[in-house]
C-alpha cells in the first residue's frame, strides 16, 4: 500500500458522492467484501459501536499514495492566484453544527426557531488529495472510510423524482397555495406518514417540483385564473364572473357563485364591503361583499380583486356587482373613503351610504381632544 500507482478515471469517493449508476454500495459485513459490483448493496450491519463501512469491490477502494490523472470536484477555491495543494472531500453529514440561541420564553422580539432537520452529526469519513507539484495529478494523502451513521440503501439514492406520483404532487401544490414552503411541506408530509423514512421524495424534490410548476406557469397565471373562472361560469348554474383588462394586464375581476346569489336575494338589503385586505404576491386589493343572515352571521354575497383603489376601479366593481345581482342594496356600509362614496352615489343612486361603526369608534379618540 505504500507504493504509488497510477490509474485513469475518477476516484472511488467521487463515485460515492455523486452516486454513480454503475457502482452499488453496501455495508461491510463480517469482514468480507462483495465479489461483484452488481451484487453490492447497502445493509445495516454495525462494526463495533456505531461504526459503518461501505462494502465495495476491493479494486475501487483508494489507498494512501494512489495517484489520479483526473480529479473531478464540483468546487474549487483560489485565493490571490495561489496554488492549491490539497483538496478535501467529506461526508455530507460531517462537520459541526453552529450553535444557535433559542429562547422559548421570550415574549418580545424575534425568536429563533429550532433547526430540527439538520443532518450534520460530525461524521469523520473523508478523503484528502494532495497535488503533485508541476503536474495536474493528485495523490491520495489521507482516506478515512468509516462513518458514524447508517448509510442509505442504494435504492434510496436513485433519482427520486419518479417517486413523486400524482397524489404527492397534488399535496405539494396544495401546500404551496396555502403558503407552506417546500421544506415545511416535506416536514408536514413526514409527520403525516409517521417518519421521514416513509417519505421517498427528498426536500430538494419538493423544491424542484415547485420550481417546475412556476416555470410552466410563467406569465400565464392571470390567463389561467380567467380560464378557470370562465369554465366555472360555463358549467356551474348561476355562476357569475366579470373581469376587466388594461393594456393586456388583468385590472379587475368580480365573481359570485349560486349560493352567494341566493344569499343576496334573501339578505341583500344591507351590505358591507371593505378593501383593507391586500394579497402579498400580486399586490391586488381583495374586496369581499358581506351581508347578515337571520342567524346574525356574516355571509359573502360576492368578491372582487382590484389592482388599485381608484375611482374607476371601484366604479367598475360596483357595476359588475349590480349586473350580477340585478338590484341595488337598500343600505351600503364601508369605511370613510372618498372614492367609494362617490362611486356609490353614482352606481347606487337609490341606496343609502353609511360609515361603519367600527371605523367611527376607532377614530373617535383621535378626533376628540382630552379637554
Amino acid at each position: 500500500m505504500s507504493n504509488s500507482s497510477v490509474i485513469d478515471g475518477d476516484l472511488y469517493s467521487s463515485m460515492c458522492e455523486s452516486e454513480e449508476d454503475d457502482v452499488q454500495n453496501s455495508f461491510f459485513e463480517g469482514g468480507e467484501s462483495s465479489s461483484s459490483v452488481d451484487d453490492a448493496q447497502y445493509c445495516g450491519d454495525i462494526i463495533g459501536e456505531h461504526v459503518y463501512k461501505p462494502d465495495v469491490p476491493v479494486q475501487l477502494i483508494p489507498f494512501k499514495g494512489l495517484i489520479f490523472k483526473s480529479l473531478k470536484l464540483s468546487t474549487q477555491s483560489r485565493f490571490d492566484n495561489k496554488i492549491i495543494k490539497k483538496k478535501h472531500v467529506i461526508c455530507n453529514r460531517g462537520g459541526k453544527q453552529k450553535k444557535k440561541s433559542c429562547d422559548t420564553l421570550r415574549t418580545s422580539g424575534v425568536r429563533r426557531k429550532r433547526n430540527s432537520n439538520s443532518r450534520i452529526i460530525g461524521c469523520q469519513a473523508n478523503i484528502i488529495f494532495e497535488s503533485l507539484y508541476g503536474t495536474p495529478d493528485y495523490k491520495v494523502f489521507q482516506f478515512d472510510e468509516l462513518h458514524n451513521h447508517p448509510l442509505e440503501k442504494r435504492s434510496d439514492l436513485k433519482k427520486s423524482e419518479a417517486n413523486v406520483i400524482f397524489r404527492k404532487k397534488k399535496f405539494i401544490v396544495c401546500a404551496s397555495t396555502s403558503k407552506i414552503a417546500p421544506t415545511m411541506a416535506h416536514k408536514l408530509r413526514a409527520c403525516l406518514r409517521g417518519g421521514y423514512e416513509f417519505v421517498k421524495p427528498k426536500v430538494v424534490d419538493y423544491k424542484n417540483l415547485r420550481r417546475d410548476i412556476n416555470r410552466v406557469i410563467g406569465y400565464k397565471d392571470a390567463q389561467m385564473i380567467v380560464n378557470t373562472m370562465n369554465d366555472r361560469r360555463a358549467h356551474y348554474p348561476n355562476y357569475s364572473f366579470e373581469f376587466n383588462c388594461q393594456d393586456n394586464v388583468l385590472d379587475c375581476m368580480f365573481w359570485a357563485d349560486e349560493m352567494e346569489n341566493a344569499y343576496y336575494a334573501e339578505f341583500g338589503d344591507v351590505i358591507s364591503f371593505d378593501a383593507t385586505f391586500q394579497t402579498n404576491k400580486y399586490r391586488m386589493v381583495f374586496v369581499p361583499f358581506t351581508a347578515i343572515d337571520h342567524h346574525k352571521k356574516s355571509v359573502i354575497v360576492g368578491a372582487g380583486l382590484l389592482s388599485n383603489e381608484s375611482i374607476e376601479s371601484y366604479s367598475w366593481l360596483l357595476k359588475a356587482f349590480l349586473k350580477t345581482h340585478g338590484k341595488e342594496p337598500a343600505l351600503a356600509l364601508n369605511d370613510q373613503d372618498a372614492a367609494i362614496k362617490q362611486d356609490i352615489e353614482n352606481v347606487f343612486p337609490n341606496s343609502k351610504h353609511r360609515i361603519c361603526m367600527w371605523h367611527i369608534m376607532k377614530k373617535l379618540k383621535n378626533k376628540i381632544s382630552d379637554d
